[in-house]
């Protein structure tokens, strides 16, 4: 196996979703857009940084169109920051999702 194979092993398939979020960690709130969602972990941009091992919470909305029902899905997530990486505009942090709960709008 090479170094390249290892970095496209998944435990879960990871879907291309750009939705707004709004994290919550015990150094305040921030706004943020996904890159990427699996039911295992979550990948976002935003501009600040935040520290490997940090927990957060978030909402995800999901809309009727890609949950499948007649209306938005929040997804309830608590998890924690494995990666916080820099990029030319601002930081690519993925999250381990640890619990999740559906909630109806």
């Amino acid at each position: 196996m090479s170094a390249g194979d290892d970095l496209n092993l998944r435990n879960s398939i990871r879907f291309p979703l750009h939705l707004q979020v709004t994290l919550k960690t015990s150094a305040g709130e921030y706004r943020a857009r996904t890159t990427n969602i699996s039911a295992g972990g979550i990948s976002f941009h935003l501009d600040s940084e935040i520290e490997v091992g940090e927990r957060v919470e978030f909402a995800i909305e999901m809309p009727s169109e890609l949950s499948g029902t007649n209306r938005s899905v929040n997804v309830m997530c608590v998890g924690r920051v494995v990666r916080c990486t820099r990029e030319t505009l601002g930081r690519n942090v993925a999250v381990v999702i640890d619990e999740y709960r559906f909630k109806r709008n």
